[in-house]
């Protein structure tokens, strides 16, 4: 297996990034507006915590009793995926805190990782996942042709949380995707959204009727007018 980034470089990507997560996604959730082909308007919603942030760089680190007695490595220690969080905002990760993924996907997230980590995603398709990968388990993408999150439903909370990250066309990876039109982004504790971080191009507004319980919100042309 060829590796292009060193843990160094990994290092500098995760701690840049995880202080533009904290800052634009932590703690919040974002509603996508979106439409299929019919114009029929579809809403939803994606949740991020701090420790969600490890899933999306494709680094592995040492979780449990049981993986750190079976580790060769005299200074290894139990990092969890919130430590590893606290470890990047804080500018204290080191290369005996993560190893990268034995399946080589570790450098193709950290090539996407800065460009999809933002208040929108860079995201202007959704879709359901259609299982291509055998050893990937998720539910919905996120994304573009070039990079998209994945998100999968928490049984505690009801939320969709980000899960993976995929350096490929979201279309390839979907049963059918919709068009972002617009998303907003929210506190998870306030009850209603406020905050338009997207609207696409192009876009007969007069067509779009958001549905319940999402009637309330404004539409990019009402929010610029």
């Amino acid at each position: 297996m060829v590796v292009k980034h060193t843990k160094e470089d990994a290092i500098r990507i995760v701690t840049s990034c995880a202080q533009k997560y904290k800052k634009e996604l932590a703690g919040n959730t974002l509603l996508f507006v979106c439409a299929d082909k019919h114009y029929s308007i579809l809403c939803y919603e994606f949740s991020f915590w701090p420790e969600n942030f490890m899933h999306l760089t494709g680094l592995k680190t040492i979780r449990t009793e049981a993986e750190l007695r079976h580790t060769n490595k005299k200074d290894a220690k139990i990092v969890s995926a919130f430590d590893f969080y606290s470890m990047c905002i804080n500018k204290k990760l080191s290369p005996k805190d993560f190893e990268f993924s034995d399946d080589g996907t570790t450098d193709m997230k950290l090539d996407v990782l800065p460009f999809v980590v933002n208040k929108n995603l860079s995201a202007n398709m959704i879709g359901d996942y259609n299982s291509s990968k055998p050893l990937l388990y998720t539910e919905k993408l996120a994304g573009n042709t070039k990079a998209c999150i994945g998100f999968k439903k928490d049984v505690g909370t009801g939320l969709f949380l980000p899960n993976t990250m995929l350096k490929e066309d979201l279309r390839d990876n979907v049963y059918e995707h919709v068009r972002v039109l617009a998303t907003y982004r929210k506190k998870q504790n306030e009850d209603k959204y406020q905050e338009l971080t997207y609207a696409a191009k192009k876009v007969d507004w007069s067509r779009v009727k958001i549905p319940s319980p999402f009637d309330y919100i404004l539409l990019p042309n009402e929010t610029m007018s």
